[in-house]
């Protein structure tokens, strides 16, 4: 007896999966990821603003200069993501393509923002350890433990030094661990943004149950199904659209009686009546009489009024 157990049915396990998410619906997926990315750049956009006159203030021109440089790209995320959960929400073709490619253009902007964040970390590594060390040079530092304060005392300016290098050390590793992850999800979102594009131009798809225009809906059709799809939001220029409806046939319409297939009615609207074929054989009582008839007999006789005269 053969143990072996039987092959797999349908597709395999990882186009299996992309099928299973092709089918859902992504655009609420879009809404979230869009609104996530936008809060995001909008607070470091503000902050990097916010760095600006701080960096002016302590002679580091260049630094500033590039605060500016990185908020306006963050400010530019914010927006494209902003029209993001525009276009999501209004389904409309138009403006889910256009977001579409934004996406694409968001992840090169990501990209750019976390290499040039390195770039300046290792190239302005003077200027940002010396800002470092004028600000924190006589501030008080404080170290604790899970029971409190331990002790505390006012940062020299060796001290600080030795603080900023070490706090520029780490940030060696942050920043480019934080440009590979941003791009990462930027182009994962791109991608998402993408298969919901797909999922627009697919008239089929379950998503685009009741997304057809009221137009095109006349009100025929129970709003739970699948309703006819918009010609206008047709892939690849358009397609033909709804056929017309062929035209009535000259005249006035055929008499029932002309029909081969509808019985012919009489003036008064009656049904007409049954005639015999050349088949009858007469009725049931008839047909029941064979040769062992007797004949007429006595009650056949019609009685007379003088029966012996």
């Amino acid at each position: 007896m053969d143990s072996r157990p039987p092959p797999p049915q349908g597709a395999p396990p990882s186009y299996a999966f992309v099928t299973r998410v092709y089918r859902r619906n992504l655009r609420p997926i879009v809404i979230s990821f869009a609104f996530i990315a936008g809060i995001w750049a909008l607070f470091s956009g503000i902050g990097f603003f916010r760095n600006v006159s701080y960096y002016n203030t302590h002679d580091a021109g260049k630094l500033g200069t590039f605060s500016i440089v990185l908020g306006a790209l963050y400010m530019g995320v914010f927006a494209i993501e902003l029209f993001g959960i525009f276009a999501a929400s209004s389904q409309k073709l138009p403006f889910v393509r256009l977001f579409a490619y934004l996406s694409g253009l968001v992840t090169l902007v990501m990209a750019a923002i976390g290499l040039l964040q390195v770039v300046i970390h290792f190239t302005l590594k003077t200027e940002i350890i010396n800002t470092c060390t004028d600000v924190t040079e006589g501030d008080t530092v404080i170290y604790g433990s899970i029971f409190g304060p331990v002790r505390g005392g006012t940062l020299s300016a060796a001290d600080a030094n030795n603080w900023c290098n070490n706090e520029w050390n780490r940030g060696s590793w942050s920043n480019i661990i934080a440009f590979l992850i941003t791009t990462f999800l930027a182009a994962f979102f791109a991608v998402m943004a993408f298969g919901y594009l797909r999922q627009v131009l697919d008239p089929a798809h379950p998503a685009n149950v009741l997304r057809g225009p009221a137009s095109h809906r006349m009100g025929n059709f129970p709003s739970h199904y699948n309703p006819p799809y918009n010609p206008s939001n047709m892939p690849y220029g358009g397609g033909p659209g709804y056929y017309p409806s062929y035209p009535a046939p000259a005249g006035p319409p055929p008499n029932q009686s002309t029909d081969a297939f509808v019985p012919p009615y009489d003036g008064s609207g009656k049904p007409p009546g049954y005639i015999r074929g050349d088949d009858f054989k007469g009725t049931y009582g008839e047909t029941q009489k064979g040769e062992f008839d007797d004949g007429p007999s006595e009650r056949d006789i019609v009685p007379t009024s003088r029966p012996f005269h």
